[in-house]
Order: structure tokens, then C-alpha cells, then sequence
């Protein structure tokens, strides 16, 4: 130590070394601010998807064969350099920390945190040609002095100090080559050049001092011997502000998987919040209840301390605190106090009284503040700042104690509270009103019209108002206001002899048993520039309060009642749908037998029940795929050499809405027509040897005619749409299975 910490002088010759060995070849992590959630999404899509363009989104080190490569060439950006400069210093058995300066957007919602309106392929990237030959020009130039200089400048401090590290320990610590050898540079593209801040950097434990010291070799060049030093690495300034850098959490990883906050290390005078107002989240202040509901105390809450309890030292599965831990909480990390700055007599100033918790001018006291009438002035200020050339000489202003002032409030918001100005008091301050509603705006404008001058609002001390208690009720009337209710603000505001019932339905309840009620105004909501009453139940004479639960716990009883059975009836009624339809469906495969387990039969793809209309969509879909040759030569509804019979001619003239009922039916019910998809062959009067798979039921009524025309229309028309020609045994087989279908489904309909 005759020649101070020895880790100071390593310090700058590794930082140096590193510096000149380690090439930036890609930018680092960066904050844009917030945008729009369209431009985002742009730019998430772009990332996921696209190939990876590091001048667009940074640096990308997938895994750690990548993070090895760059150790091994010296590569990447500046934050992967500070990254391996810890690692190196860890290689050479040092307590280094790896030390973080979190950049998260901040809540202070200013312009400074919208991101750049520029397009985002612009980002990071090149400037035009001419500007980038010039900048390569000058870069070539000043690079090879920069290096030739800070060539020479370490070969100096090596040998300089290689005597006195010698002297200090046997191990050889300096590079046995005087000049190091330096890699090529490929590119003398500067990255990052508008952020002159580091986000990370290195804490490295004296052995010596047990204290650490920061070292960043790599954008600032930093060894912080000192606070004036330390300090440097704070972001401040204009530059900082646009290029968004912050300084909200610092934390600091150690080799055993722990972490630190450090933030108060590197604070301006180590005071907390700093710069830090707006984006660390800050300390909050918790009341604690009693039992009574009263505040017990308060408890200072902090965020970050209670996220960074997972990464302490001294918990279960963390190493225990050390010594050095806790001299490091006591001094660096322990945050200072701001400085009380002493004002000598005569020498105060306009600000010192604004913030002054003794003295305060008249000029400051804000609109509910006033002072008491027997207040006397404690001294006079002089404002100096009056006598400047065009104004008016400085005059005395009287300075008054704290003590003095009060908080005063109108008639009406005491009155909420359930006090009123007593008689004869006079209000310790006038000022205009405030209108929070559009009718006491209008209100305000004709008194000004009608008086020509500013109305004015009185505002009364806690001392010049007192409780307000209503006069107790007589034969059970309850005394109302102008509105035709009663003001219960408060318990007390409630008239002798009557209760206040908060329960819905009072009112109803009161109304059908006759008896005498006020709605009890407890509140009002503002909105739309209205004031609304909020009314919670009724007050009434005690007498009737125990007839009046009554009859309210039996119109609830009954009103749980009627909401069982409206839930009962509802669950009823889906059981009865459930069981219907699963009673059709059972019917269906034993008639028909062609739905299978694996039809949806409750889904939302058929119009009928599942699965049905769509077995039967399909079975039209095969039959008319199977009669498609047959309709080709058609030409149109009804096929070539088709006459139509002189009794069917005048069909086309008959009403389609109604059906033609045959006055010979006995039943003269509609009949079913069942297709089972059993076709016969056309002109050449050859059966068909296949017969179809899928039954098809038409819920279509039959089309009948009279007597005589009883050569069947409908029949005819079914075999012109099918273009079959059946014989009369085929119309009477038919017309026994239509027969037979209809006598089933009136039994179902019975079973239903």
C-alpha cells in the first residue's frame, strides 16, 4: 500500500490491453420507446421471421458455441466485450461482479420515451455515400495514430509498472510481450457511437481494501478511484435524453449466482431518487390497520427490494452474508439524505418560503388555505427581485408561521360532512366558484348579469362550524327537503325517533304498508357536468322498522323462489330438448340404420338434428350424381316428347301456396313421401341391380289431385323430375309405405 491499492494499476493495464485487443463488431442492446402497436408487430414479425440483421435488431448470440466464438476471435459488441472482461478477471481468480444498468421505458409519459419516427429500416443504418466515404477517410486516418499512439502509451505504462508489480508479488501479471498482438480490424464502422454510456460494465473486489472498485475499459474508459469517477457513469445530459439512456436499476451478479442492487453507488451524491424520478418504481408508504380500522402505522414498501430477495445472499439455497456485504450496505449502498441547506437571516429568497415548512407569504397559501384572523406577521421579506429597472420598487411583505394557517371549506362541503357555518360566523375567505355541474354554471352566469360583479364563495374553518343535528320527528312524519328526500350524510344527520333502513325494497315495502318515508340521500356521483344522488334505502319511524323487515325478508324469500324455479324451468327445459333429441336419433337408426357413432349429432352444422340433414344432403348429392346423364338431354325442366294432359294443363293457373287436397281422402291430412333411394332404369325398362346404401327421408307433403285427374299428377311429376317410368304396382308398393310411414311417426309423436 506504499504505493496504493495495487489493483489500481492492474486495473488500468488490463483495461487498457482489453480495449485495444477487443474489436467492436456489432451493435449492442439499445431502447427504442414506445410505439404503436401496427409498427411492433411490423417489427416482431421481422424478427421471428426474416433472416437476422444485426444493424436493424442488435447483436444476436444464440448459444454458447457463439458466446465461445467470440471470446476466442475478441468479437462483438460492446456489451459482449464487458462481458468477457469480467469473465477474464474471474480467469485470473478476481471477485468480479458483473454489473447491469437496466434501461426499462419509464412512466413519465414524455416525448423523450416515444420511440424515433423515423422508418424502422432506417435504424442503425448507414449514411449516404459522400458521408461515409468522408467518415472512412477519417476514421483510417485518425485509427492508425489512435493505435500507433495508444500502442506506445501501453508499452509505457508496461514497462513503467512492470517493476513495481514485480516488486509486489512473485507471479508474472503482465503480458511477458511489451507490444501485444493486435487484430486486424476488418471494418472501421463505428457502432453505437450516439450512446456515450455504458449498460455494462464490471465491479472488481480489492483484496487489499475489501471494497470494489468499477471498471468499464471499453466505452468510457473508467476506473472509479474516486466518486468524481464513479459518478461518470450516470447517464446525464442532452445526449442522454435522446438517445434514451436512464439510470433506474443497477444490479451487480456475483460468481456464486447472487445479485445486488448497487443503484445508490452510482447516484450523484448517492441520494435516492435522483435521476431515477419516473423510472424506478419508487418507495411506498403502507398503512397498517387495527382492529378498530384505525391507521396503526406505516410500512415503506419497496418493489425492487422485495424482486431482488430471490437472488439475496443469506437465504436458504444462497451462500450467507459476509463481512464485506455488510460494510458495503453501511457505506456505498446505504442512500445519503439530502442536504438542508442553512438560510442566514436576511438572505431569504422566494423559493425558501414557498418551500418552507416554518414560514409561509399570503401569496402562497393555496385556495383552502387561510389564516386565522388573530394571525400576526413573525418578520418581513423584502423581495429584491421588484426593484429591477421598468418595475416598481421593492416592498415589505409580511412573513407569517405556519401555525397560523388553517384549512377552511365552502357551506356545502362542510355540510357533506355533517357540519354547518354557525349563525353569525363570517367566512375567513372569499374566492370564486368553482361550477361542477351545468346548472350551477348557469346559476352563476345571471347572478353576474344581474349584479355585474364576480360572485364569490365563502369558505368557513373547522372552528367556525358545528354539527348538524335535526330536530326529532313527530307522529311518525319524516321531514324531507325540497327534493322530497331526506340528507343522511352522516349517522347523526339522522332525525330522533327514526332509523334508516339501507336494504332495496324498502321503498316498495313502504308504499304497500302505507307508511310515512324519506329515500335517504347518502352521496353524490359527478359526471357529464351532473350531479347525481346516490340514495341507499329509506328512513322511517321506529315503530314501524321491525313490521318493515318483515315484509322485506319475505319479499326476498320470494324473490329466491321465483329465481330457483326460473333456473329449474330452464334446466328442465334443456333436459327435454337433450332427451328429444336423442330419442329421434335412436328412432332413426333403428328405421334406417345408416347414422353412425361417429356423426356429430349436436353440432352446429345441420340445420335438423346432427348429422341427419347432413346423411341426407348426401344421399340427394348421390342421386342426382347418378341421374345426371339423364337430365343432359332434357334441355330443361321436363325431358323431350313429354305432353301435358289437357286436365294439367290448368295447373300453372292454380294457387302453388295452398296444396291440392283429394276431396276423396278420408284423412285429409298431408302424407310424408318416403324415398328409399331404390331408382328404376329409364326408356329401356331394365332394373337397376344396385340399390342404395343411404334411405332418404322427405319431410315434403305429397301433392294430391281430385277425382278425376286421379291418374296422379304428383305421381307423374315425381317420374318427369326423376325421368322413371313406373308401372301402377310400383304406385300402389308406394303408397304402402307412405301409409306405413305416416302410422310411425304418429306414434312417435304419441311416445313424445
Amino acid at each position: 500500500m506504499s504505493h496504493g491499492d495495487p489493483l489500481f494499476r492492474l486495473m488500468k493495464v488490463l483495461s487498457a490491453w482489453w480495449k485495444q485487443r477487443f474489436r467492436i463488431t456489432a451493435p449492442g442492446l439499445r431502447k427504442w420507446g414506445y410505439m404503436t402497436l401496427e409498427r411492433l408487430d411490423r417489427l416482431t414479425k421481422a424478427f421471428n421471421q426474416e433472416e437476422h440483421q444485426p444493424e436493424r435488431f442488435g447483436e444476436r448470440i444464440a448459444s454458447l458455441e457463439n458466446f465461445r466464438e467470440c471470446a476466442s476471435e475478441c468479437t462483438g459488441s460492446r456489451d459482449v466485450g464487458a462481458q468477457l472482461f469480467t469473465a477474464l478477471l474471474r480467469g485470473l481468480g478476481l471477485e468480479a461482479r458483473f454489473v447491469a444498468s437496466l434501461q426499462p421505458l419509464g412512466f413519465g409519459w414524455t416525448k423523450i420515451e416515444e420511440a424515433d419516427p423515423k422508418k424502422d429500416e432506417d435504424l442503425n443504418s448507414t449514411p449516404k455515400k459522400k458521408a461515409v466515404a468522408k467518415e472512412t477517410v477519417t476514421t483510417q486516418a485518425s485509427g492508425t495514430s489512435t493505435r500507433r499512439g495508444a500502442s506506445r502509451k501501453a508499452t509505457k505504462i508496461l514497462r513503467s509498472n512492470s517493476e513495481l508489480i514485480a516488486a509486489d508479488s512473485d507471479d508474472d501479471l503482465i503480458i511477458s510481450d511489451p507490444e501485444p498482438e493486435q487484430t486486424p480490424r476488418k471494418s472501421n464502422k463505428l457502432y453505437d457511437k450516439d450512446l456515450e454510456f455504458p449498460h455494462y460494465w464490471t465491479e472488481v473486489l480489492s483484496p487489499v481494501t475489501k471494497k470494489y472498485l468499477p471498471v468499464d475499459p471499453i466505452v468510457k474508459s473508467v476506473i472509479g478511484t474516486n466518486r468524481e469517477l464513479i459518478e461518470s457513469l450516470e447517464p446525464r445530459g442532452s445526449k442522454a435524453d435522446k438517445a434514451k439512456q436512464v439510470m433506474a436499476y443497477v444490479v451487480g451478479y456475483s460468481p456464486d449466482g447472487t445479485a445486488k442492487d448497487v443503484t445508490v453507488r452510482y447516484l450523484k451524491r448517492q441520494t435516492l431518487p435522483g435521476r431515477t424520478k419516473g423510472m424506478r418504481i419508487p418507495i411506498e408508504k403502507v398503512p397498517v390497520y387495527n382492529k378498530h380500522g384505525k391507521v396503526a402505522k406505516y410500512e415503506m414498501h419497496d418493489w425492487f427490494q422485495e424482486v431482488m430477495k430471490g437472488y439475496a445472499r443469506g437465504g436458504r439455497s444462497k451462500p450467507a452474508l459476509t463481512d464485506i456485504d455488510l460494510q458495503e450496505d453501511a457505506t456505498d449502498l446505504k442512500p445519503a439524505k439530502p442536504e438542508k441547506k442553512e438560510v442566514k437571516e436576511g438572505e431569504e429568497t422566494l423559493q425558501y418560503y414557498k418551500q418552507s415548512k416554518e414560514f409561509v407569504l399570503e401569496r402562497h397559501l393555496k385556495r383552502e388555505e387561510a389564516l386565522l384572523p388573530n394571525a400576526r406577521p413573525v418578520k418581513m421579506f423584502r423581495n429584491k427581485g421588484g426593484s429591477k429597472k421598468g418595475t416598481t420598487a421593492a416592498q415589505d411583505e409580511p412573513v407569517y408561521s405556519r401555525k397560523d394557517v388553517v384549512q377552511v371549506k365552502s357551506a356545502e362541503t362542510w355540510h357533506k360532512q355533517g357540519r354547518a357555518p354557525l349563525p353569525g360566523e363570517q367566512p375567513l375567505k372569499r374566492v370564486p366558484y368553482r361550477a361542477a355541474t351545468n346548472n350551477r354554471r348557469r346559476e352563476i352566469a345571471e347572478a353576474e348579469r344581474r349584479t355585474g360583479q364576480k360572485v364569490l364563495q365563502g369558505l368557513y374553518s373547522f372552528d367556525q362550524t358545528d354539527w348538524i343535528i335535526p330536530p326529532p320527528i313527530e307522529n311518525g312524519v319524516i321531514p324531507k327537503n325540497e327534493y322530497g328526500n331526506i340528507d343522511l350524510f352522516a349517522e347523526h344527520m339522522c332525525p330522533e325517533g327514526a332509523v334508516h333502513v339501507p336494504y332495496r325494497g324498502a321503498m316498495r315495502v313502504c308504499k304497500r304498508l302505507g307508511i310515512d318515508y324519506a329515500e335517504a340521500v347518502v352521496d353524490f356521483e359527478f359526471g357529464h357536468r351532473m350531479a347525481v344522488p346516490v340514495i341507499q334505502g329509506v328512513v322511517i319511524a321506529e315503530g314501524h322498522h321491525d313490521q318493515v323487515m318483515e315484509e322485506l325478508a319475505k319479499d326476498e324469500a320470494e324473490k329466491k323462489r321465483k329465481e330457483d324455479e326460473k333456473r329449474r324451468k330452464a334446466a328442465l327445459g334443456m333436459w327435454r330438448k337433450f332427451l328429444m333429441g336423442m330419442r329421434i336419433v335412436e328412432r332413426i337408426k333403428q328405421d334406417y340404420g345408416h347414422v353412425s357413432d361417429e356423426v356429430e349429432v349436436f353440432g352446429k352444422h345441420g340445420r335438423g338434428v346432427g348429422g341427419v340433414s347432413e346423411a341426407r344432403d348426401g344421399a340427394e348429392a348421390e342421386a342426382e350424381a347418378a341421374g345426371e346423364d339423364e337430365y343432359m338431354g332434357g334441355g330443361g325442366f321436363l325431358p323431350e316428347g313429354f305432353e301435358v294432359e289437357d286436365d294439367e294443363k290448368d295447373t300453372h293457373l292454380r294457387s302453388s301456396f295452398f296444396p291440392v287436397i283429394d276431396e276423396d281422402d278420408e284423412d285429409g291430412e298431408d302424407a310424408l313421401e318416403v324415398d328409399h333411394g331404390e331408382g328404376e332404369e329409364t326408356s329401356n325398362g331394365v332394373e337397376s341391380a344396385k340399390k342404395k346404401d343411404v334411405a332418404v327421408m322427405s319431410t315434403k307433403p305429397k301433392r294430391k289431385v281430385a277425382t278425376k285427374a286421379k291418374t296422379s299428377v304428383a305421381g307423374s311429376r315425381r317420374r318427369t323430375r326423376r325421368n322413371v317410368i313406373s308401372s301402377d304396382d310400383d304406385d300402389e308398393e308406394e303408397e304402402e309405405d307412405e301409409d306405413l310411414e305416416m302410422s310411425n311417426l304418429e306414434d312417435d309423436e304419441e311416445d313424445f
